[in-house]
């Protein structure tokens, strides 16, 4: 058990993680910072939290454990925080969706601290960013990337990864490189494609409500459009080669869908059986 844990960031990922922590018994107190004081009497209240900072930042010295829980544009401003007030022996790790330009900061702007940080991205989450959604067994069986760089000692890598488990997380190691090129294919890519089609279909002004000609397959396919757009700015900013990759891969396979369909032969079905087949086997 940790004396107190800090968290930057009360949006729902960071209150979840608060009342995970709460749940899990992991810390005697739990301490937060949000420039949305609002969100903090909201957590306060609902006593996911012990106590919120104002901007002396006391709590933030007296605390064991660090998590970051903000989008990501504000890295850079909470790592100037954390390099003023931590205290010597503080563990700092995040929540963050990509990972070498946010490690990259850590170098920069936490001076001799950046060897007490350590990246982390659950892949858990919800569409909405409110602290009212929060959840507290939001992170139960969640799997945690992990990206410790070769420059961290095992003794933090273990420590970090411990505090995961505690929440009943299954922890993986990934390089940050290898990180965001496999996150822009299986996060990044999926949620811009949703942005782009329901975009396109409110645009169809051929067809009047066409929402109201929609099913439960557009209804799955758009959830994640309902995603925070700041959110996915800060994402494609800090991915953006390996994001503009991966489009380009789907642009070049639906032109090959494109081809096939306009062939009109069988060879459809075997492509989409193709896919499948594959799917089905992992």
């Amino acid at each position: 058990m940790y004396n107190s844990i800090y968290i930057f960031g009360l949006g729902m990922m960071g209150a979840s993680l608060a009342s995970s922590i709460k749940r899990k018994k992991l810390a005697k107190k739990i301490f937060a910072y949000d420039t949305d004081v609002s969100s903090l009497k909201y957590a306060k209240n609902k006593k996911i939290i012990n106590n919120f900072d104002s901007d002396d930042f006391k709590y933030l010295s007296e605390s064991d454990f660090i998590i970051i829980c903000v989008p990501m544009s504000a890295y850079k401003k909470i790592f100037t925080i954390i390099n003023k007030h931590k205290s010597p022996n503080a563990i700092i790790t995040d929540i963050g969706s990509t990972k070498e330009n946010i490690i990259a900061i850590a170098e920069s702007t936490l001076s001799n601290n950046s060897d007490c940080f350590i990246g982390s991205h659950p892949l858990t989450g919800k569409e909405t960013s409110k602290i009212i959604s929060y959840e507290e067994n939001l992170f139960d069986k969640a799997v945690v990337l992990m990206t410790p760089t070769r420059k961290k000692n095992k003794a933090l890598i273990n420590k970090v990864s411990k505090f995961w488990k505690s929440l009943k997380c299954q922890v993986k190691s990934i390089s940050p490189q290898l990180h965001d090129l496999v996150l822009s294919e299986t996060s990044h890519l999926p949620h811009l494609v949703s942005f782009a089609l329901v975009n396109i279909i409110l645009n169809t002004k051929s067809i009047k409500n066409i929402k109201d000609y929609t099913g439960g397959g557009f209804r799955d396919f758009a959830r994640l459009a309902h995603s925070d757009g700041r959110m996915w700015n800060d994402i494609c900013r800090t991915n953006e080669k390996n994001i503009i990759s991966s489009i380009n891969l789907l642009i070049k396979e639906l032109g090959s869908i494109k081809k096939i369909i306009k062939n009109n032969d069988n060879s459809l079905h075997q492509y989409l059986n193709g896919i499948k087949t594959k799917l089905d086997k992992k």
